[in-house]
């Protein structure tokens, strides 16, 4: 647990890559669970943002740099994120636009039988219907972000053989995967 929740120490690369995949699991299932679920669930998501940076963190002490390089790496993936969350959906036939239409439409429906909770109840089952038909391009943004993050973490991170200021050497106590 230590590796998820603490930015301190160091870590090297396959323990990166390893706690990468994890993270990137937790992130799928988080993503199916909530279009299935309920769309609001989604936002525990954003619990597991603090574990993203940690590992982050520790792989730049491995190479001996500042963890504050991190805001960087959260920078470029917010940017692809965005980037494929344009292009994504479009090439897998989601029309945005149209679902948002017939949401609307749909809790304006409700809302005029003067009734609150019909209108809750239709905003969370057009919410749903929004999150499932986006939950492939969602999916396939998650991995392509997670693989273009770890390959620039693998091109800039190269392993500080000897003890720095963030810890010992891959030979000494570094924080291990368990």
């Amino acid at each position: 647990m230590e590796l998820f929740l603490t930015p301190n120490g160091r870590i090297d690369q396959p323990t990166y890559w390893r706690a990468v995949l994890i993270l990137l699991g937790i992130s799928i299932a988080m993503s199916v669970i909530s279009a299935f679920v309920s769309p609001f669930l989604g936002f525990a998501s954003l619990l597991f943002i603090w574990p993203w940076i940690a590992v982050h963190v520790k792989r730049f002490h491995d190479s001996g740099k500042t963890g504050w390089i991190t805001i960087a790496i959260v920078v470029l993936a917010m940017i692809v994120s965005m980037i494929l969350g344009f292009v994504l959906p479009g090439l897998f036939g989601v029309d945005q636009f149209a679902l948002q239409q017939d949401m609307q439409q749909e809790i304006e429906r409700a809302s005029s039988s003067g009734d609150p909770s019909a209108a809750i109840s239709a905003a969370m089952e057009a919410s749903k219907r929004v999150a499932q038909a986006q939950l492939l391009p969602s999916l396939v943004s998650t991995a392509l972000v997670t693989g273009i993050v770890g390959a620039v973490m693998g091109a800039i991170n190269k392993t500080d053989p000897n003890d720095n200021q963030y810890g010992p050497g891959p030979g000494g106590a570094s924080v291990a995967f368990s």
